[in-house]
């Protein structure tokens, strides 16, 4: 049951793309994704986030310019793995291969939303469940 708060008009009407599906076949176009935060490195003006849907991983890259501000790179880096969140992003075949991904595309984001938080500190880890 989905308990949105949201314009029930909106909830029906959003389209999102499976991270499994993502490709180089739709580089350049928009899509919405939705999954968890996998893990989250910041480096100045920008920030990289795995983003996790199943066991599907794909990264998005958070840079400050027109749409991206700089507390809002501050914001996506700052939440605990495992958040829910909803991105809204440009695909983009990277010049290098991403390690550690199993899509080979990157999402240039335009927005990006926090959907639940999780709490900072998990009884257990994704990475400590599957050793």
């Amino acid at each position: 049951m989905c308990c949105s708060q949201c314009d029930p008009n909106d909830r029906f009407t959003k389209v999102y793309a499976a991270v499994k599906e993502l490709n180089d076949t739709i580089a350049g176009q928009t899509v919405r994704i939705r999954g968890r935060v996998h893990n989250s490195r910041a480096k100045g003006k920008m920030c990289f986030v795995v983003i996790r849907e199943g066991w599907a991983t794909v990264q998005a890259a958070l840079f400050v310019g027109d749409t991206i501000s700089k507390g809002m790179v501050t914001f996506v880096s700052k939440l605990p793995k495992e958040t829910i969140v909803e991105v809204i992003a440009v695909v983009t075949k990277p010049e290098a291969a991403i390690s550690g991904c199993s899509q080979t595309i990157e999402l240039q984001v335009t927005e990006f939303w926090c959907v639940n938080k999780s709490v900072p500190i998990l009884p257990f880890q994704l990475e400590d469940a599957s050793r």
